[in-house]
């Protein structure tokens, strides 16, 4: 716990001080390292749990696509341009590096892992274009804090199980302690920074929006303990000690940045 805890800390250190150096490029910075470390992570995962995912495909082509996600902003050409052109190319190579009978295995795979981690990488980047770096650090707080919360109530009072075939450790009580935490990080947060955020962003609309979030990252986090556990290995790496690795970091936001995009794109 010691550990965890010190390599926390100097993880937020890391996340607060780049962009205030170095602004919306500090923030891409964050974003490009631990995408593409928590994307190799993903496909090491497949790897030793058997699956066909084409590496030497794969990771170029999630770089690529993310940083021009980084590069161009959404004004000068539509995401969705550059989503579909960087998928469709994929799929392409992956039919010439395959042979017969193993193109539909291995390229719905690789493209699959593709989407899943581009999900919250690409989703962050669009927003710190559009909406700017302070909005973007409010989801990681939101998201992250609700898995503290989670883990000390789990610890304190922690006695149903939520999905003990994927998190043993996970309990609806810790769930509860983690939705309350995300409340009221993404209400403190809302108060505190008002000026720097979208007129939307109410207390009410914060509420609400820490529960969903909340909900998301805990999906995010069983999302990568399943792959874990057909990986049969405790961290998908040993990158962070106290931690594991970088997608033990970024789990619980596969879902929360994609959450908060649409929320953002709905209400402010």
């Amino acid at each position: 716990m010691k550990q965890r805890i010190i390599a926390t800390a100097i993880l937020w250190a890391i996340v607060i001080t780049l962009p205030l150096l170095l602004g919306k490029w500090g923030a891409f910075i964050l974003i490009a390292a631990f995408g593409t470390g928590a994307f190799y992570e993903l496909l090491e995962l497949l790897r030793q749990a058997g699956r066909p995912v084409d590496r030497n495909v794969a990771l170029p082509a999630f770089v690529v696509i993310l940083l021009a996600a980084i590069l161009i902003p959404p004004w000068i050409l539509p995401p969705v341009a550059i989503l579909a052109a960087g998928l469709a190319i994929t799929f392409i190579a992956s039919l010439f590096k395959t042979g017969v009978g193993s193109f539909g295995s291995v390229a719905m795979i690789t493209v699959g892992a593709l989407i899943l981690m581009l999900m919250p990488f690409f989703t962050a980047a669009l927003m710190v274009h559009e909406s700017g770096i302070i909005l973007a650090v409010w989801v990681v707080a939101v998201a992250k804090f609700g898995d503290v919360g989670a883990l000390l109530t789990g610890l304190w009072i922690g006695k149903t199980k939520m999905a003990p075939a994927f998190s043993p450790k996970k309990t609806w009580e810790g769930l509860a302690g983690g939705v309350v935490l995300s409340v009221l990080v993404s209400v403190g947060f809302v108060l505190m920074a008002k000026d720097s955020l979208p007129a939307g962003l109410t207390i009410l609309t914060a509420a609400i929006s820490g529960v969903l979030i909340c909900l998301a990252g805990v999906i995010g986090d069983l999302i990568e303990s399943a792959f874990k556990r057909e990986a049969k290995v405790k961290d998908s790496g040993t990158i962070i000690r106290g931690i594991g690795g970088v997608f033990d970091l970024a789990d619980s936001l596969i879902l929360a940045f994609p959450t908060a995009y649409f929320i953002n794109w709905l209400l402010f």
